[in-house]
């Protein structure tokens, strides 16, 4: 049982991956035999884990046809951009009322982490969405966790993120005041930081 929890949790990570890398398109139809081949695994955690990928927002079952990966309008984007700000502001909120030292260094080691690929377009984006990540968790209310990611996860079918090198630059400034803020508990302050990157899921 333990086994084909776990079995099923790798192949919806990896499935999820392949998604949200852009490796897989919108509409691109995902058949478990194919999938089960792929990861050497039975159909089992593949059917399983197609199911978990459903609930999130990134798959639709079509009754008779299979399962696709799903498609988001340009509405939708802004809708879940919006939400995810206002989450995102909650956190923060949160956070900033009780953050202690371990917090503060936990981010700030995602923080360093964006710093450290900031050259590179790509796994920037990824970094700075770990700290994102990372920030909304320990505000400790794992529904709104459970929300900004589901959020964040279908916003990006149809967003792909750009960033030159100096709105990068300008990026990581950004999260270090958001930071700098919070270990102030400075929740207002975070806030206006993190405002002023609305739109960049």
């Amino acid at each position: 049982m333990v086994r084909q929890h776990s079995l099923t949790d790798l192949v919806r990570a990896e499935i999820e991956r392949c998604i949200t890398r852009g490796q897989l398109s919108p509409g691109a139809k995902l058949v478990e035999a194919e999938w089960a081949a792929r990861l050497q695994v039975s159909r089992g955690p593949v059917r399983e884990a197609l199911r978990a990928l459903e609930q999130t927002g990134l798959v639709r079952n079509e009754k008779h046809r299979g399962v696709f990966v799903r498609s988001v309008s340009g509405g939708e984007v802004l809708e879940l951009t919006a939400l995810c700000a206002v989450l995102e502001e909650a956190a923060c909120r949160m956070l900033a009322g009780c953050i202690d030292a371990a917090q503060v260094a936990a981010l700030r080691e995602r923080l360093d982490a964006m710093r450290d690929v900031i050259d590179d377009e790509s796994e920037f984006v990824w970094a700075r969405e770990a700290f994102r990540d990372a920030l909304v968790a320990a505000a400790g209310n794992s529904k709104l966790h459970d929300a900004w990611r589901r959020a964040v996860s279908e916003a990006r079918l149809s967003l792909r993120v750009q960033l030159d090198d100096a709105q990068r630059q300008t990026s990581y400034a950004r999260h270090r005041a958001v930071l700098n803020a919070l270990a102030s508990r400075d929740a207002d302050e975070a806030i206006v930081q993190m405002r002023v990157q609305d739109g960049q899921l």
